[in-house]
């Protein structure tokens, strides 16, 4: 332990007082503040857009006057850790409309901002990491064997009597450590500014996830660095290992991730939408032919109504009717009772068809990302969006959550008599209405008189004080470990792996 400990301090002094690592350390922290910065001003938009649009909700629920008008739009709020990882949160969207004619399967991007800025791809710090700082482990640890070989200090430090794998040990240590100065400084930098913005609350879960990124981190670059000691390791000058270095790169960070996208589109292609949508139409299409055949069916001419809107006026198919005879209520209650099932199954049709194409996409994107994880940086990727909830994973939770709300407001709205009563259309209790029974043509005047209320203003809004209120579930710990525990054990057999390859490796080596 003492030989490893020397060879550790010496190493990690080399590195500390480098001119490398010192522009690596003044170029790390400049790109993770700035690229913090960024991401909390784009949090902070997205996140006044949240509001905004929940304000906007609840004015038009407090707006609804008949059941047929109930629907509501839902919204996930942006995850405060999109600040360090963005993951794919602003490509999915994050609100859905919910009601008895709505099945949430898409989620939309709400609107803010400059629409056309999407097109540039935000840097986020998980991102610098991935990329930039991979780079900065190379320019440190290319040499670090190799170098030493061409110097004449390796083998004037195996002339003493330690082991290889001590040498190995403490050179890993020593370098690490050295590497880890600049991302803690980083990390720290970017923690400091998280805290000092009232946006951003950031709890316990929050502050821990954080901890557990930079450890994610040190794994990731410690598989780099290890790569770098076995290229190191084998026979030649340094600017021969730099090359395979940064070809390595290339492959590891561009290559392969792409690849797995290629091949798995390959392997498993999915229908065009087009399909889809060609569907969805014929569905739409029978469904119209079925309303239309029973509005058909029981037209009429008889019933005098007012301030109606329907889809057709002899059809009874009303969806905001202010006031009308009894017999004209019942006519269109009828219809309702007809229509309304049929439009929740075909609501449930469509969102079935839109489920099983997401399933398609599911299928090709699993696909993708197990032949991507021969790539470290996406495992990588995937640990740290996992740990932000900007993933796949957190999305469909919040799209699960939905469609379970969408059950619950159908039965609120069952156990009110939404589905059952004239309150579907019209204010007011179908007993106080007037009976049609006798008007003649010359009546119509004083009947229209007599009929309240005689205008929308002056209907009072229904009372949804009983209606369920939707909340997004946070993600539980054992729901993120457990999604991002397989490519954590992943990261850390390649650490143990490439350490015992190079071990093997700088036994067989030569130390001139």
């Amino acid at each position: 332990m003492y030989y490893i400990w020397i060879i550790a301090r010496r190493q990690f002094t080399e590195n500390i007082i480098s001119l490398r690592l010192f522009i690596g350390l003044i170029i790390c922290l400049a790109l993770f503040v700035s690229s913090t910065y960024v991401l909390m001003e784009d949090y902070e938009k997205r996140l006044s857009v949240h509001n905004a649009a929940e304000i906007e909700h609840r004015n038009a629920l407090e707006a609804v006057k008949v059941y047929s008008h109930l629907k509501t739009e839902v919204a996930k709020p942006p995850e405060p850790l999109s600040v360090i990882c963005l993951g794919i949160e602003r490509q999915l969207g994050s609100a859905v409309t919910v009601s008895y004619e709505d099945v949430p399967t898409e989620a939309k991007i709400l609107s803010g901002g400059n629409p056309l800025l999407n097109v540039f791809a935000a840097v986020d710090g998980v991102l610098m990491v991935q990329i930039a700082f991979r780079l900065f482990v190379i320019a440190i640890a290319y040499d670090v064997i190799c170098g030493e070989r061409e110097r004449g200090t390796l083998a004037l430090v195996a002339s003493n009597p330690v082991s290889k794998y001590h040498i190995l040990i403490g050179k890993y240590i020593g370098g690490m450590t050295s590497l880890l100065v600049p991302l803690a400084i980083g990390w720290t930098a970017g923690a400091i500014l998280i805290h000092a913005n009232p946006a951003i609350e950031f709890h316990i879960a929050e502050w821990s996830k954080l901890g557990i990124l930079f450890a994610v981190s040190g794994l990731y670059l410690s598989v780099f660095f290890l790569l770098s000691m076995l290229v190191s390791t084998s026979p030649g000058r340094s600017a021969r290992a730099l090359v395979w270095l940064l070809f390595l790169w290339i492959l590891i960070v561009f290559i392969i991730p792409n690849s797995g996208v290629y091949l798995a589109k390959q392997i498993r292609p999915i229908p065009s939408k087009t399909v889809v949508n060609i569907k969805k139409e014929a569905i739409t299409t029978a469904f119209r032919e079925k309303i239309r055949d029973y509005g058909a069916k029981h037209r009429s001419d008889s019933y005098f109504k007012t301030g109606y809107s329907v889809i057709s006026g002899n059809r009874p198919f009303a969806f905001m009717v202010l006031t009308a005879s009894r017999e004209a209520m019942l006519w269109y209650l009828d219809g309702a009772q007809f229509y309304i099932p049929q439009r929740i199954a075909y609501a449930e049709q469509i969102g079935n068809l839109h489920q099983e194409y997401y399933r398609s996409l599911k299928r090709q994107t699993v696909l993708a990302e197990n032949l991507s994880r021969l790539s470290p940086a996406w495992v990588y990727y995937n640990i740290s969006a996992g740990l932000s909830g900007t993933d796949v994973r957190r999305h469909e939770q919040f799209i699960y959550q939905a469609e379970d709300y969408r059950r619950t407001l159908m039965a609120y709205m069952q156990e009110q008599g939404a589905f059952s009563s004239i309150s579907w259309f019209a204010p007011g209790n179908i007993d106080d209405m007037p009976s049609q029974v006798g008007l003649v043509a010359s009546d119509e005047d004083a009947f229209l008189a007599n009929l309240t209320p005689k205008s929308w203003d002056d209907v009072e809004p229904l009372d949804l004080s009983g209606m369920p209120v939707f909340t997004i579930g946070p993600t539980s710990g054992n729901v993120v470990l457990g999604g991002a525990f397989p490519d954590l054990v992943y990261l850390i057999f390649l650490n143990v792996l490439l350490f015992l390859i190079t071990g093997a490796m700088f036994l067989k080596s030569e130390v001139r």
